[in-house]
């Protein structure tokens, strides 16, 4: 990946940013980040775009990218405003507790475009428009999001009908996506929703201690709105390129074969408390595993590192039952 300098002779299709929600990047097999991005052959992750003065960024040599994701946050503008934000500054006695918080601490994905156009602007100012249209065309646009809109809208008991709320997603998601092709992106890495009511913290809803099927449901629906949705818009847009990560399947795989990926277990957390050690958030006086590289999750909510990085391998190279139609070593290469 070559800097964005004039001087300079530049291979741009490593590039890359990134937009979504933090935990989810690294939620049910998605992403160990580090491991990923040495995949894609680079040093380190993107920086955070907040960290940076990014007009100042997009002139360094060692420029690769931005980071623009943020942790609790959604595709709605709602979501992470009024929830998981007690996952960073308490532990309520109910882990759904965060349902009710009313800190306001996240950059939803409209915002994070928002921010990328800021970006799109210095590029121009810096380059031209030419020569930041032929890097944008090539570089690698990474999205996760929605889980934290689907955990919102079930808890919340809302009574618009699932077949509405997630055509609600996917309209707000067609959004975002057609916004950053007329900036001119063109390559999209998307990170489907995980079934997140294998989550330790959901199983505790259903007296068998199984996933709550029902939540799954509304995983799996959004997974078929995202499939019809990149499917429309490449053939709109025929130099678009992109893959779509299937992390429900991937992680259902690992949920019925724990022994071929040498789990011990896939449906406790392995620091907490209480049943399944969900009950409590991870914090110093919980209870922790004896060897966490045997647990699904590390938490109530999140993977262990174990997890992060079989996903992460497994969307750089994996066969399309779990990203499609190519994986994401292929999208780069494209």
């Amino acid at each position: 990946m070559g800097a964005l300098m004039e001087k300079l002779s530049c291979e741009y299709s490593d590039m890359k940013y990134s937009l979504g929600n933090t935990y989810e990047m690294t939620k049910i097999f998605i992403e160990n980040p580090a491991l990923f991005t040495k995949l894609m052959d680079h040093k380190r992750s993107p920086p955070p775009f907040l960290s940076l003065d990014s007009a100042s960024a997009v002139k360094r040599r060692s420029f690769r990218g931005l980071n623009f994701a943020s942790g609790g946050s959604g595709l709605l503008d709602i979501t992470g405003q009024t929830m998981f934000t007690l996952m960073k500054f308490g532990t309520p006695k109910d882990p759904n507790d965060f349902l009710q918080s009313k800190q306001k601490n996240v950059v939803p994905l409209g915002e994070q475009i928002q921010q990328f156009h800021t970006v799109h602007g210095n590029l121009i100012d810096i380059m031209g428009p030419s020569r930041t249209e032929s890097l944008l065309s090539k570089s690698l646009f990474f999205i996760s999001t929605a889980s934290n809109d689907i955990f919102g809208y079930y808890h919340s008991g809302s009574t618009i009908p699932k077949e509405e709320f997630i055509s609600s997603l996917g309209i707000a998601y067609e959004k975002y996506l057609r916004t950053l092709l007329s900036l001119g992106a063109r390559k999209f890495g998307i990170i489907g929703v995980p079934p997140i009511g294998c989550c330790p913290s959901q199983r505790l809803y259903n007296a068998t201690g199984g996933c709550l099927e029902e939540l799954n449901g509304h995983a799996r629906a959004f997974h078929a709105t995202m499939g019809a949705l990149m499917e429309k818009l490449s053939c709109e847009y025929s130099d678009m390129k992109y893959s779509l990560g299937n992390t429900y399947e991937m992680t259902i795989n690992v949920i019925e074969n724990p022994a071929l990926f040498k789990f011990k277990d896939v449906a406790s957390a392995c620091c907490g408390s209480g049943k399944l050690n969900a009950e409590s958030f991870c914090n110093p006086k919980a209870n922790l595993c004896p060897k966490r590289s045997k647990y699904l999750f590390w938490d109530l909510f999140h993977p262990t590192q174990t997890a992060s990085k079989l996903a992460a391998l497994t969307l750089f190279g994996g066969e399309q039952r779990f990203v499609s139609p190519i994986n994401f070593a292929q999208l780069a290469a494209a």
